[in-house]
């Protein structure tokens, strides 16, 4: 009897961590079972409603409704409200990243017209890295814009494309997201069960980015040798040079 109510409870107090309309937000993403970027299809694309309704819970959700969602709700929504731990700079990602991956489920990815199959962890590790690169892209908009409005009679149409551009900072400095990038890859690398496709996301963005990682090596040499990667054994021999 006991077990009885402790398990109709459950559902109860997972529902009273949320708002009404947060949890309506949250009962409808969790309807998706793909993560999906903001524009999908052809070459032109289309306004992915999913990827609205990630943007509504980042705009109503509080930080505590996220943190939940991201510990606890299916593989998509955990995926989305872990994107929002990262843009908002909560203190508990590191511990976010650990529990992904301990419990790094499947989940199918539309980026465009690409359909891929990864894992949460996975892109939780890829959003934080390309996070680094759009934080560099951000402050290369902002000077370009700034360089146009510096001359003394700017060109209107540069001028609007200039500001067209995004030039929305985030609350990072490269610095921060290098230290929580090393702090998740050793993670990764110390754990002997880690995916095959998260150790070769770790090789494969540090060997294109030049970021040596010699350190690595005997975690790596024991990857590679469990899964016979080129990828990892490329980035190996980089680590090693």
């Amino acid at each position: 009897m006991k077990l009885y109510y402790a398990l109709f409870l459950i559902p109860l107090w997972g529902l009273g961590q949320l708002s009404d309309k947060t949890d309506n937000i949250y009962k409808k993403l969790s309807m998706s079972d793909k993560v999906e970027s903001s524009s999908v299809g052809g070459y032109a694309g289309e306004e992915s409603s999913v990827y609205k309704l990630y943007i509504e819970l980042g705009e109503n959700a509080t930080d505590k409704e996220v943190e939940y969602i991201a510990f606890n709700g299916n593989p998509v929504a955990r995926t989305y409200a872990s994107y929002l731990v990262f843009s908002r700079k909560l203190p508990f990602l590191n511990k976010l990243l650990t529990h992904h991956l301990k419990n790094n489920e499947e989940i199918e990815v539309i980026e465009g017209c690409i359909v891929s199959h990864t894992f949460v962890a996975d892109e939780l590790y890829k959003h934080i890295f390309w996070g680094k690169e759009q934080l560099k892209r951000v402050e290369e908009n902002i000077k370009y814009r700034d360089s146009i409005k510096a001359l003394k009679n700017p060109d209107p149409v540069l001028l609007a494309s200039a500001n067209q551009r995004n030039m929305k900072r985030t609350r990072w400095t490269e610095a921060e997201i290098d230290s929580v990038l090393v702090t998740m890859e050793k993670s990764v690398l110390d754990d002997p069960s880690s995916s095959k496709s998260l150790v070769e996301y770790i090789a494969e963005f540090n060997y294109y980015t030049d970021r040596k990682h010699p350190e690595y090596a005997d975690r790596l040499a024991y990857f590679e040798q469990k899964y016979h990667s080129e990828m990892i054994k490329k980035y190996l021999d980089f680590c090693r040079q």
